[in-house]
């Protein structure tokens, strides 16, 4: 999700040094590659309520799952990882390990955090 600082750049006057061109073609890959929604906000839109999902796990190379799609490993997942608001299935898995799977549910406010303890048992088989 790009950050307010990425739109609000836009306006301000190319830094010393820099060709206008140059930072016109700039502009209009990053607006290119960030689509038409990029700076919601800044046309009086509010950017939608979000959490940050948080995984708790001594086991920092296990798999995240949300909602039936692969999103990561833990390590790269826990606190950067953010839900619209909504009911969301989240699982945990490792190999040799039972997976664990949680619903949790982000309020329609948003904000703050979403916590998963996910204790990842040996499979015995």
């Amino acid at each position: 999700m790009p950050s307010a600082s990425a739109c609000s750049n836009a306006s301000r006057p190319a830094p010393p040094g820099l060709a206008a061109p140059f930072v016109l073609t700039l502009g209009l890959a990053l607006g290119l590659a960030l689509g038409p929604t990029a700076c919601a906000h800044s046309s009086g839109k509010r950017p939608p309520p979000v959490s940050m999902l948080e995984i708790n796990t001594e086991t920092t190379d296990a798999d995240v799952w949300v909602d039936g799609e692969y999103i990561g490993q833990v390590e790269a997942v826990s606190g950067r990882l953010k839900l619209a608001p909504g009911t969301h299935r989240v699982e945990v898995r490792k190999p040799g390990h039972f997976p664990v799977q949680r619903t949790v549910t982000v309020d329609r406010k948003g904000g703050g955090s979403v916590a998963v303890d996910a204790q990842m048992l040996p499979d015995p088989r």
